[in-house]
């Protein structure tokens, strides 16, 4: 089931939550033909569903049949297209984003607690003296998810997280935007936020 779709700044962000069985997901796929031996390798539900899932946002999303793919690093790439397309799953959602020249990066995560245990590995000093509440995670929940995005478009010179990306603070909404800093470069990013009791999803277009 679609949970909704935005489109700003030329690019695409579709979240949906999986609810369909693996048939119907099967015959939602038109290009399920082009995937099938690589399917028929998956192991877990789970993992079956975000596959298929992931496939059919896109689709969607470009209104035509894409051939997804990954490289060596883990990146996903589109077959004869330029599209840069991010994807991201928690729990029983998935999000997708394209934009048609730009590299993007979308994080979804279902709300938990496990952030309480976690903040410290992925949040410098400074940040945790802004963003931690231990009654209301959600700022550091925001915080993970952009730097989830971060790292999709920047890539390995972004992979540690409590020193090479850093969090501005932020006045926290149900919806809006703050700025994330890659420190080895300098550059500022602007990341969107939603935030709700379902999911908390962070995306970011590379300028």
């Amino acid at each position: 089931m679609i949970h909704s779709t935005l489109h700003t700044e030329g690019a695409s962000v579709l979240i949906w939550e999986i609810t369909e069985s693996e048939g119907e997901l099967v015959r939602m796929l038109s290009n399920f033909a082009a995937y099938e031996q690589e399917f028929k390798q998956l192991k877990s539900n789970k993992r079956k569903f975000e596959f298929l899932a992931a496939r059919i946002a896109l689709n969607k999303l470009a209104g035509c049949e894409i051939l997804l793919v990954y490289s060596p690093e883990g990146k996903p790439l589109c077959v004869d297209n330029n599209l840069k397309i991010s994807i991201s799953h928690s729990g029983g959602l998935i999000a997708v984003m394209i934009h048609s020249t730009n590299e993007v990066g979308v994080d979804i995560e279902v709300p938990t607690d496990r952030f309480l245990k976690l903040y410290q590995r992925f949040l410098s000093d400074t940040e945790q003296k802004l963003l931690f509440d231990a009654n209301d995670l959600r700022k550091v929940q925001l915080a993970w998810s952009a730097k989830e995005a971060l790292y999709k478009i920047i890539g390995n010179e972004a992979v540690n997280f409590d020193k090479q990306l850093e969090v501005l603070d932020f006045i926290l909404d149900d919806e809006g935007s703050f700025n994330g800093v890659h420190t080895v470069t300098g550059k500022e990013y602007m990341l969107y936020y939603i935030s709700n009791r379902a999911f908390n999803l962070v995306y970011c277009i590379d300028n």
